[in-house]
């Protein structure tokens, strides 16, 4: 991205205060946060200056990247790879009747995450990896043959370099937050997707899943949700796939 992209950027996701503030630190290496209001969300949120926060921030609370319309509102939501909080902040005010439990492994994310979300006491924080058995992982940068980097683009490991975190399954985080079913999964774990989907038990109450694929990262990810989701329709927005359950309860 040019200069002239990035000022654009700012610009058009926070205006005047966006330029000056992306000016300031590139000048003095200050401010090394911005904090917006989006519309129709009650609470500001904080964003890292330099980072994929004001990109996510734009496609999820400005651009509308998880406003599917769903038959029914969903009573308990997971967001795995909740990042910085803005899936999870999005469904808190379109379903505020909803228990959401949001997932994120980075410390870094998971920082700004917890500070996003503290004003929402139906968003319950974790910091952990979602995986196919409950213990430890490593975090760590992907394969730099796929071209990603930042602090949104690791991948987990079993075994490797980089952090250790405590690696979880949904069927664990159901039972400690007493959860039954789900109603709504957000899913976007950097390549972890034939972990979580070599167990299907905790499909058997799924309604709705929006999931980003990244066969980049770790090939044969596609193959294994496709497999999972029999009985699902299955529609695209962008990077975003969304399944919804063919047949709804009454």
């Amino acid at each position: 991205m040019s200069v002239r992209d990035g000022f654009a950027g700012y610009y058009g996701n926070f205006g005047i205060r966006g330029v000056l503030a992306i000016s300031a630190y590139r000048l003095f290496g200050r401010p090394k946060e911005i904090t917006a209001q989006p519309p129709c969300i009650r609470n500001p949120v904080h964003l890292r200056m330099r980072t994929s926060d004001p990109s996510t921030y734009a496609e999820v609370l400005l651009r509308g990247e998880y406003a599917f319309d769903l038959p029914f509102s969903p009573r308990t939501i997971v967001d795995a790879g909740a990042n910085i909080g803005m899936a999870s902040i999005y469904f808190a005010h379109k379903y505020p009747q909803a228990k959401i439990i949001a997932i994120e492994p980075e410390a870094s994310n998971f920082a700004v995450l917890a500070r996003n979300v503290q004003p929402y006491p139906t968003i319950k924080p974790v910091h952990a990896a979602v995986w196919n058995q409950d213990g430890e992982v490593n975090i760590g940068n992907p394969d730099p043959a796929t071209g990603a980097s930042g602090k949104w683009s690791f991948v987990t490991r079993r075994q490797g370099t980089g952090d250790t975190i405590r690696a979880v399954t949904i069927p664990t985080l159901m039972r400690e937050f007493d959860v039954q079913v789900i109603d709504l999964a957000k899913i976007d774990i950097e390549g972890s997707e034939q972990e979580i989907f070599e167990d299907t038990r905790w499909l058997t109450g799924l309604r709705c899943m929006m999931i980003e694929l990244h066969e980049r990262f770790r090939p044969g990810c596609s193959k294994a949700v496709e497999s999972a989701m029999q009985g699902f329709k299955r529609s695209q927005r962008g990077e975003t796939t969304f399944y919804l359950r063919e047949i709804q309860d009454v």
